[in-house]
């Protein structure tokens, strides 16, 4: 196997080029990602008015491909169908809607969970290269002016001109370690915080949800109780 500088350096350079391309690649498909679920979440929530949608008592979801495939449409329909559930048992005490709501809770923050893990899918891609790039350029830095040295020692010439060319070609995988590193160090900060505010958006959907469930529960509730009193 050939250990020679040459070798060793192209080949920190093409692995280099690899992790840039990978990393534009990711940055171009996570913000195709987050612009389309930010459209369809509004596309979504225009079309549907916020309380017919937040509405427990109201229809499910479309079933369409398109409703579907949206995050506050999946996050609502996890929680209307733990609803459903609850209502088709029979008269519930404040007890039994208290654990029903409790298992809807959970409904939803599961479904939340699977979102967060789809829109920080990728991300780990960035957080690695970000981190190893400039370790791996500077590799390459190292064996090439290691060998340039040894051909130094053995030519027994150490001018400026002799010197110059060969560490200063070494030096550019680093230049190039630390230029893969910047884009991917910026793009997962980026993405990671525009997940988190996408993520509190859905939360509050979620708990919005929620909030009317157990409002509509009270509501039937005491309503009951009132009819059960006059009859009485």
């Amino acid at each position: 196997m050939n250990f020679s500088e040459t070798t060793i350096v192209d080949s920190t350079l093409c692995l280099l080029g690899c992790f840039s391309l990978l990393t534009w690649s990711v940055i171009l498909l996570k913000a195709g990602e987050i612009a389309c679920n930010r459209y369809r979440n509004r596309k979504i929530m225009q079309q549907i008015e916020t309380q017919a949608l937040l509405d427990p008592s109201s229809p499910s979801m479309p079933s369409s491909d398109q409703n579907n495939a949206t995050q506050a449409s999946r996050i609502l329909l996890a929680g209307k169908q733990t609803y459903a559930k609850a209502k088709q048992q029979p008269s519930l005490s404040l007890h039994q809607h208290a654990a029903w709501h409790e298992l809807m809770e959970r409904a939803l923050r599961q479904q939340l969970q699977k979102e967060k893990a789809l829109m920080d899918s990728g991300l780990g891609w960035l957080a690695s290269i970000g981190s190893t790039a400039p370790f791996i350029g500077l590799f390459g830095t190292v064996w090439g002016i290691m060998h340039a040295l040894k051909d130094i020692s053995v030519q027994g010439n150490a001018s400026l001109e002799v010197v110059a060319g060969p560490i200063g070609e070494a030096l550019i995988a680093t230049a190039l370690g630390i230029a893969v590193a910047i884009p991917a160090v910026i793009a997962y900060n980026f993405f990671l915080r525009q997940n988190r505010q996408q993520l509190v958006h859905l939360e509050h959907i979620g708990n919005d949800f929620l909030q009317r469930c157990i409002e509509n529960d009270l509501m039937s509730t005491h309503q009951e109780q009132q009819h059960v009193s006059t009859n009485a």
